[in-house]
Formats: structure tokens, sequence, C-alpha cells
């Protein structure tokens, strides 16, 4: 049921010592995301075909889009779908649109899934400085009128969602959630049992995450990611692209098995922002 009471990804909060300030994102930049597309459908471009925006192209989904970007990424073009609500843009996951309160909290967040097809609508209302309601509505196109459920989930003194599943650090920090454990060293997650991340302390974290009651965000720009499994060698790259106002536009992962397989695997997340006039 309450499938988005869980993050997806990490989070912003907290920093002084009020209730109603641990309410509120830490960001000294006033923007906010808006929309997000997780893992955009791409087409490497071969050597010497030329593709143009807004072409059509077919993607490594196997599905046809219109390009809206070409990023050159270690010497090699990759063509990049954009918004597209109707196909659920995203060649894998989802696609996100936010709205936020006055005080720059998240009020509401749809997210459209592209398998299966669903549009989950969900309000957050601040009753107190304990209490944070949800109401969610899960549109999987069964119902004339999709079903809505309610909840009131209790925050702690940071403002942070309390779950049995999960523990958080005297800063905010998700600790442990489930049976997953996660190593925080000046304001970072550096790793579980699994993976280990590096990250230059000089940068700051340019990833959002409006769900911030579910616990702060590492601090600084994560460079690497290193696989603890011996088993198999993977190789990570991180990259990430600004917009011309200095707010995150890509996030992108390419990753390869050099090993068995050296293909390049790109995913590649897109933001959009809104920014006080």
């Amino acid at each position: 049921m309450y499938r988005f009471l869980l993050p997806t990804c990490f989070i912003f909060l907290l920093g002084s010592c009020t209730v109603q300030d641990h309410l509120n994102p830490e960001e000294s930049n006033p923007c906010r995301v808006s929309y997000t597309l997780n893992r955009l459908d791409t087409y490497l471009i071969p050597p010497g075909e030329t593709v143009t925006l807004g072409q059509q192209v077919t993607g490594i989904s196997g599905s046809y889009f219109i390009v809206a970007d070409i990023l050159d990424l270690n010497g090699q073009q990759y063509a990049v779908n954009g918004k597209s609500e109707d196909l659920r843009s995203g060649g894998e996951e989802s696609n996100a649109a936010f709205e936020y309160d006055s005080q720059g909290r998240l009020s509401k967040a749809v997210i459209r899934y592209r398998r299966p097809t669903a549009t989950i609508t969900t309000a957050y209302e601040y009753l107190s400085p304990t209490e944070l309601q949800i109401t969610q509505t899960d549109d999987y196109g069964h119902y004339p009128v999709p079903p809505s459920f309610t909840k009131i989930v209790p925050l702690n003194s940071l403002g942070l969602v309390i779950d049995p599943n999960v523990t958080y650090d005297a800063e905010g920090y998700v600790i442990r959630r489930g049976s997953t454990n996660y190593n925080i060293v000046n304001g970072n997650n550096v790793g579980n049992d699994a993976e280990r991340y590096e990250y230059d302390l000089t940068k700051p974290n340019p990833i959002p995450n409006p769900f911030f009651f579910y616990g702060k965000k590492d601090k600084n720009l994560r460079t690497d990611i290193i696989s603890l499994d011996t088993s198999t060698k993977i190789e990570f790259d991180l990259k990430y692209i600004y917009d011309e106002q200095g707010n995150l536009k890509y996030d992108i992962l390419m990753f390869n098995y050099p090993d068995t397989d050296p293909r390049v695997r790109v995913h590649i997340n897109k933001y959009e922002w809104s920014c006080p006039q």
C-alpha cells in the first residue's frame, strides 16, 4: 500500500535547533527540483553517424524516442530522450513531479511508473512538529476513481519519520535501513556490506531529494563506487552535468565488467528545477 513511505534516494535536512527548522531542507540554493526522469532511454551514436535534436531513434529499451539532448561521455556521443508523461519517460523506471509549500517543504509528489504502468500521487501535510500526514492515491487504471489511503506517521525530535526498520545517528543520517548498515564519515555514507563509496570533500552533493523527512543526504559529491564482491569485477564511472544556473541537470553512472563483458552500460537521470524569480 504505502510504497512511497520509503525513500527512493538519499535526502535533505536539518541544521539548527528548532523543530520547524528541522522540517525544512538545509539548502542555501533557493531552487527546488520540480521534475526528475529516472534512467532515460539512450542511443549510442555510432562513429560517423549524424543525429540531431528532434530526430526519432530507437533506444536501448527497444522503443522509439525523440532526441532531446546529445551528451559526450568519454569520447562517445549518447542521444537521450526528454520529458514525456504519456510514455512515462525513463527507459526503465519512472518520472516524478514535485510541489512545495511556502516553507520549501515537499507538499506533493506525482510519480509515474513505466513498468508496471501506474501513477502514484502522494500529498504531505505537516500537522505538527511530531506528525506528518501522508495521503497516497494509487492509479493503476483499474478503477474510475483510484483509491486513496491516509496515514499519520510520527516524527522524532529531528523531524525524521520514526520507523522501527530504520536507525538514524545523532545528526540525522541513516545508519541502518532494514538489514543493511551504513557507515557515515564526514557526513557521507562511505559504504555498506556490498559497496564502498568515495567523495570529493571540496564539492557539495548536487543530487536533490525532497524527501528530507527520511534522513540527511550525503554532504559531498560522490566520485566513485567500489564493489566489494570479489567474484565479479566491475568498474564504475560517475559524471555530473549542470545547467546554466549551476543546478544539476544530469547525473550519470557508467559501468562495465571488464573481465567478462567490456560493453559500457549507461544510466542517466535528468533533473528540472523551479527557482524564485
